[in-house]
């Protein structure tokens, strides 16, 4: 099972409102709970395993994105004591931490496509590799966590983030 879900406000605390809190939890941290306690029946019976996205941002944090970097670290926080919580069962959890994937999350915008361009140059240059990820390399972890080459690798956050989190 793969949980794959978030909302990113971009505010300042001073701007946010109770509601973006709501939103974020919601859609990050609630669904996720949410989808896993339901999916749990089937995992057990089938020793599947559970992979939750995460984000760069649940470390790597950066102003403006508080609802954001605190529902990521929630999601790896689950992670981690499910993890443990179903070890014995044979079951296994992990998360991927993605950087910035090239996607069209990016296109989403009220910028010209000049200044949208100038902005993913400037989120590239902050990247140690200097460039965005592809969604195939996402996708790639995700295949080997689901894998039996993974079988004994649990309770891990893999970073796919150009080494970002590591700056």
């Amino acid at each position: 099972m793969v949980n794959n879900a978030g909302w990113c406000p971009v505010q300042p605390l001073s701007e946010m409102k109770i509601e973006d809190y709501d939103r974020a939890f919601s859609l990050d941290v609630r669904a996720l709970v949410n989808m896993t306690i339901h999916a749990l029946p089937l995992i057990r019976k089938t020793r599947g395993n559970i992979i939750n996205l995460s984000s760069v941002g649940a470390t790597h944090r950066a102003a403006n994105l508080s609802m954001y970097v605190g529902a990521k670290a929630a999601v790896e926080n689950f992670t981690r004591v499910w993890a443990i919580e179903l070890a014995a069962e044979g079951i296994r959890v992990n998360a991927i931490a993605p950087g910035a994937i090239d996607t069209n999350i990016w296109n989403v915008t009220d910028l010209s496509a000049e200044a949208a361009q100038k902005h993913r140059d400037g989120i590239a240059s902050g990247i140690p590799m200097k460039r965005f990820g592809a969604p195939r390399e996402v996708a790639n972890v995700t295949a080997f966590l689901a894998s039996d080459e993974a079988s004994y690798v649990s309770g891990a956050v893999y970073a796919v983030d150009g080494a970002q989190g590591a700056a």
